[in-house]
């Protein structure tokens, strides 16, 4: 939902609330809220109460936090880590971009007392895997999709597994593997859907230049190369299984027509998809492959 009437909050932000089952309260981490924010310089939130626990990650800018009698800055690619239920106040002086979410559980204060023995502020040397958990919550209501309270638990989980092991200075197993994992399962669960570098790259809370490189890294193929593979799959399948026409299989695998279609194919497997469909044709009528 869109914020209208806070000072400092621009208008691109966003804000969303959760209502929490009676389970999660006693089995889980829930969030209360989660937001996307970009403040100017007169964002400032000055609390005596809030009843949960708050992460703020910063995407750009920097800002300041007080509580306990400490004012500490707060400064791009940091989290802070927040006991809401105590007097709190944070802000900033100039433009600030971030992500946060207020949330809670059976087990919050224990984690709460475990990361910040140290102290509230984080900055991992790979902020990468918190930003992707704290985006990640935010985008499943964002991206309005399905909010489960067991998946949103195991995230909130990570992200908070990431600020204990920052608070004991152990740099965790980089975290792209599982991310490009989980990209690969959503292409293929979605490779007949208008799939852009860009959404593919948000879904990976990363830019389409990083988002890119990471995937190359970690598949072999640019993202584009990988859809194209999936698509051509998918075809294979239809044209062994089904008797649809051409035209139609490529609309069914997601390319843009019939032409590009026959192109993709043709590169991919060598031959055209009317002569792969009669050559598979002849291999399931005579249990044997074709001749040439």
């Amino acid at each position: 939902m869109k914020i209208y009437d806070q000072a400092g909050i621009l208008e691109a932000s966003d804000l969303y609330f959760h209502t929490h089952s009676a389970q999660a309260e006693e089995m889980y981490f829930y969030p209360v809220c989660t937001g996307h924010y970009f403040c100017d310089n007169t964002y400032v939130v000055d609390r005596q109460s809030y009843n949960s626990f708050l992460i703020i990650y910063v995407k750009q800018g920097t800002g300041f936090v007080e509580q306990n009698g400490r004012h500490i800055p707060l400064h791009e690619g940091s989290l802070a880590f927040i006991d809401c239920y105590k007097p709190h106040l944070y802000y900033t002086k100039s433009n600030w971009e971030i992500y946060w979410v207020h949330f809670d559980g059976i087990l919050a204060r224990q984690y709460f007392n475990t990361a910040t023995r140290n102290g509230i502020i984080f900055t991992p040397q790979n902020p990468y895997n918190a930003e992707h958990c704290i985006c990640k919550i935010f985008e499943r209501y964002h991206g309005h999709m399905k909010v489960n309270e067991v998946v949103i638990s195991k995230i909130i989980t990570d992200l908070l597994t990431e600020l204990i092991l920052c608070a004991n200075k152990i740099v965790s197993k980089d975290n792209n593997g599982v991310v490009i994992e989980e990209l690969m399962t959503y292409i293929s669960e979605n490779a007949d859907q208008p799939l852009t570098l860009e959404l593919l790259a948000k879904r990976a809370s990363l830019s389409p230049y990083y988002f890119t490189r990471v995937f190359k890294k970690e598949t072999g193929f640019t993202p584009h190369e990988y859809l194209i593979r999936v698509r051509v799959e998918l075809a294979k399948f239809l044209l062994t299984t089904t008797d649809v026409r051409i035209k139609e299989i490529a609309y069914r695998s997601g390319f843009d027509n019939e032409c590009s279609f026959c192109t993709s194919f043709k590169k991919a497997t060598g031959t055209t998809p009317l002569k792969y469909r009669g050559r598979t044709a002849k291999i399931s009528k005579n249990g044997r492959p074709a001749e040439n």
